[in-house]
């Protein structure tokens, strides 16, 4: 009887859901709101709901949308490509946003996401567009 129990726990130990972001596969993997193949290695996006399941966006307004659809997810993690570092996931709750102007995104919603104030500031210079925080994004309708 012990070793049952010791073995259950074992296997609900290791089964355990993984709710750590993915890398996300440029050129392969698909947007999980409009269904084209992410390519643009400074945009993108991803959620990780509390179960473990991963979720890929060709862009910031594609994860906004689905949400919108979506009132009731449960993310584990919000995450969005930083725009000066291609490829590299950014918590999307404490990202900057820079929003219209010049900013060139796969969906037409001219956003992009910074790390820092400054990195925004930098590309507002040569882009326009107004900076945004996380919360002013999720009130932007795309």
């Amino acid at each position: 009887m012990r070793f049952c129990l010791c073995l259950l726990v074992v296997i609900a130990t290791f089964s355990s859901c993984d709710t750590n972001p993915q890398p996300i596969n440029f050129g392969k993997d698909l947007c999980d709101f409009c269904k084209m193949t992410i390519m643009d290695k400074k945009f993108g996006a991803e959620l990780v709901n509390k179960k473990g399941k991963v979720q890929k966006f060709d862009s910031g307004e594609c994860m906004m949308n689905y949400l919108k659809i979506d009132a009731a997810y449960q993310a584990g993690h919000f995450l969005i490509i930083n725009y000066e570092s291609p490829g590299e996931l950014l918590n999307a709750e404490t990202a900057v946003y820079l929003q219209g102007g010049q900013v060139r995104s796969p969906m037409g919603g001219k956003l992009a996401a910074f790390a820092s104030k400054q990195g925004a500031e930098k590309f507002q210079v040569e882009m326009q567009g107004e900076i945004l925080s996380w919360e002013e994004v999720k009130r932007l309708d795309f």
